[in-house]
């Protein structure tokens, strides 16, 4: 369940189609954290939170993307703490790469 953590991955099967036509959602995402001041757990949940409050999405609508851009998978350990661990420049990258090829919804 970690092995994001220690090496790049990518989708299975589920996440593909958790992250397909996500790809402006997870641009809005990656931009929301990148403005983060600080990279900690609470500063990721609530930013991620706001974006889904605006969005008007559920939360496995608006963590599910997330989770399977980052992790490739859609069960992984905590989405905002993998997040941290995960750190800044990983998880932008990941999300930026998926938001790529996920395509708009």
């Amino acid at each position: 369940m970690v092995r994001f953590l220690f090496s790049d991955v990518a989708p299975d099967d589920k996440a593909a189609k958790a992250i397909a036509g996500q790809g402006e959602y997870l641009v809005a995402v990656a931009a929301r954290l990148e403005s983060l001041d600080k990279w900690t757990t609470e500063a990721i949940e609530g930013a991620l939170r706001e974006l889904a409050a605006e969005r008007e999405l559920k939360p496995k609508k608006a963590f599910q993307p997330i989770r399977a851009a980052v992790t490739g998978t859609l069960v992984s350990p905590p989405l905002f703490e993998s997040l941290e661990i995960l750190g800044r420049d990983k998880t932008l990258a990941r999300i930026r790469a998926q938001a790529e090829s996920a395509g708009r919804g």
